[in-house]
């Protein structure tokens, strides 16, 4: 049991690993085509790339859990707070209770 959990886990890391070094792979030869002829910027190594690559991630989306890491200082009720708010203001405006609307403004059209 123990063996095929190892396999099954280490079948992800395997393609894992392949997967980042063909991306960095990918990048750098994106890096060395472009960047050099258009900008006049340096010719980068393979190691310089990963470093470029893992850079960036730290810088733009930090070291932390990821993007659906819990965050205390926000109330995950904040968007329904203004949907009701705003639903509540609909109903009041459709059903004629709203600020603005006043019976003397009404016209009366007689036959």
């Amino acid at each position: 049991m123990k063996t095929r959990r190892f396999f099954y886990f280490g079948k992800f890391a395997f393609f894992g690993a392949v997967a980042l070094i063909a991306f960095t792979f990918v990048v750098m030869w994106l890096w060395n085509w472009l960047v050099p002829e258009l900008f006049n910027g340096p010719v980068v190594t393979y190691w310089q790339t990963l470093g470029l690559l893992l850079l960036s991630k730290i810088l733009f989306s930090g070291v932390g859990k990821g993007p659906h890491s819990d965050h205390s200082c926000i109330s995950h009720d904040y968007p329904n707070k203004f949907r009701d708010k705003w639903k509540k203001k609909f109903e009041e405006k459709i059903n004629g209770k709203c600020e603005g609307d006043n019976d003397e403004n009404e016209v009366i059209v007689s036959e």
